[in-house]
């Protein structure tokens, strides 16, 4: 008996040890004297340029893809209600996001922000979910619209067996299948590319993004304009389609599940806060770019959204490409659904570029601490980036792209987005009593608890939308990061120290 006790007790200590390590924190001391020290990489992008990075993660696939799906499936014409609803969310976020980041303008984003070993862990893996493997279903996406593309502009279908992956994934049925073809050739094509220009420089893929930015901006514009005077406005009626006694189907509840369903259109502004050791001035830059981007964002989707449900009944718009569906309803036909393709083909190519971009500056962050090997922070002596980790990232990409089912991803990065905002909100609130009189550029205005704690609650709201199938991925790929953690991280950590 005595033996049992004695074991026992070790065992209760041993766990006591274990948690206080697990929940150590990075001394606040050591985190400003790598503010102000780390000079690694060169702090060479200006606001604006950090603002069309914020715009090129954000614009892409949620506007061109997903709004019409979730109006056809879920919302009906109250998917502009969807929007405003997730743009609020997305701008609460932003606002934290601002004020942490003008605090700690350090590569890694919340990952920094979160300076207790094991939660930063936990942000840091379930971040690769929204970066990297967003990163390739942005490039799949990218793919078909590029197909459509050379279909409308030249009536030429592609040879499937070079454009889609040999495996393929069922949603309904929730079960793999082969497709019967090869490859999906210009998913690879397009990663071999963003890679390559990433490796050149932080500063040349500024400029890359910012007029490819600049142009799916003015086609958003395009089709607000043109096509504003055919809005029927009976297309509007009913606003909240009547309930089918599902959750998802219709109704308020219908429009809170597009909700969830259209989030990801705005995930990619916090791309600017890992790229905050690059950019001059953070403590002004950061807010700027964080909040503008977001607000542009959100004025865009919800014109674009109102113009797209007043062309045509809701119904009509379950499509991979819905505006080129909208367009049906005016006399432009061909020409602007040609523009609409270009527009696409622009803006999943930014938001791939910020995905991985973003991705790799945390790999940096997390390599810094120890957490993964430090081939992941090495940068190249010319260029300034972190190239080796840029080239595993594009490898990694582009094989998974090119032959893998990456849909199966479906829902899954915008449970790791929602859970990294909450990380954020939380952050903001403790910080702002246990770090008083800590500098900050930015606060987050309306009191000390207003905005972080009801920006924390509306994105547990948008968390209950999440599917079972969904949920259960998302905690297979986090018991996955417990293994890596403590096979890996835990012994080499040196954010302890």
């Amino acid at each position: 008996m005595q033996i049992v006790k004695t074991v026992s007790r070790r065992v209760l200590s041993c766990m006591k040890i274990l948690f206080k390590q697990l929940i150590q924190r990075k001394p606040m001391v050591t985190l400003q004297v790598e503010i102000d020290t780390q000079i690694e990489f060169k702090r060479t992008l200006s606001w604006w340029q950090l603002l069309a990075i914020g715009l090129g993660a954000i614009i892409g696939n949620g506007i061109f893809v997903l709004s019409g799906q979730a109006a056809s499936i879920y919302a009906g014409p109250s998917v502009i209600v969807s929007f405003i609803l997730t743009g609020i969310i997305a701008l609460f976020s932003a606002l934290s996001f601002s004020e942490l980041g003008a605090m700690m303008p350090l590569a890694g984003s919340v990952y920094t922000y979160t300076y207790a070993e094991y939660l930063a862990w936990f942000i840091g893996w379930n971040s690769i979910l929204l970066y990297l493997f967003g990163a390739m279903t942005i490039t799949v996406a990218w793919s078909g619209y590029v197909v459509k593309f050379i279909y409308l502009v030249c009536d030429l279908n592609a040879t499937r067996a070079i454009v889609q992956a040999p495996v393929g994934w069922n949603e309904t049925a929730e079960t793999f299948y082969v497709t019967g073809q090869t490859i999906n050739l210009p998913a690879i094509a397009i990663t071999i590319a963003i890679t390559v220009l990433l490796i050149i420089g932080v500063r040349e893929t500024a400029m890359v993004n910012l007029v490819l930015v600049v142009i799916k901006i003015i086609i958003l514009l395009i089709f607000i304009f043109a096509c504003c005077k055919y809005v029927n406005t009976k297309n509007y009626d009913p606003f909240f389609p009547t309930n089918l006694g599902s959750f998802s189907k219709y109704g308020v509840t219908g429009m809170l599940q597009a909700s969830t369903y259209v989030f990801f259109a705005y995930v990619g502004f916090d791309s600017v806060a890992t790229a905050a050791q690059e950019v001059k001035s953070p403590e002004k830059s950061l807010p700027i770019a964080l909040i503008g981007s977001t607000i542009i964002s959100l004025v865009l989707y919800v014109g674009v959204c109102t113009v797209m449900v007043g062309l045509v009944p809701y119904a009509s718009l379950n499509s991979d490409s819905p505006l080129s569906e909208a367009i049906t309803a005016t006399p432009y036909g061909r020409w602007l659904s040609i523009l609409m393709n270009l527009g696409g083909i622009a803006g999943l190519t930014t938001v791939g570029m910020m995905s991985v971009l973003s991705q790799t500056r945390l790999f940096y962050a997390m390599a810094h601490d120890g957490l993964l090997p430090h081939i992941f922070a090495k940068l190249h002596r010319k260029t300034n980036t972190p190239w080796i980790s840029t080239l595993i990232c594009g490898i990694f990409c582009a094989l998974f792209s090119g032959f893998c089912p990456v849909d199966i991803l479906g829902e899954t990065t915008s449970i790791s987005a929602l859970i990294i905002y909450i990380f954020a909100h939380v952050s903001v609130l403790v910080m702002r009593f246990t770090h008083k009189d800590m500098p900050r550029g930015f606060k987050v205005p309306c009191g000390k608890w207003l905005i972080p704690t009801v920006g924390s609650l509306l994105c547990v709201l948008l968390l209950k939308g999440i599917s079972k199938a969904t949920a259960f991925r998302f905690l297979a790929w986090t018991l996955l990061g417990q293994i890596v953690y403590f096979s890996y991280g835990y012994w080499n950590s040196t954010r302890r120290e």
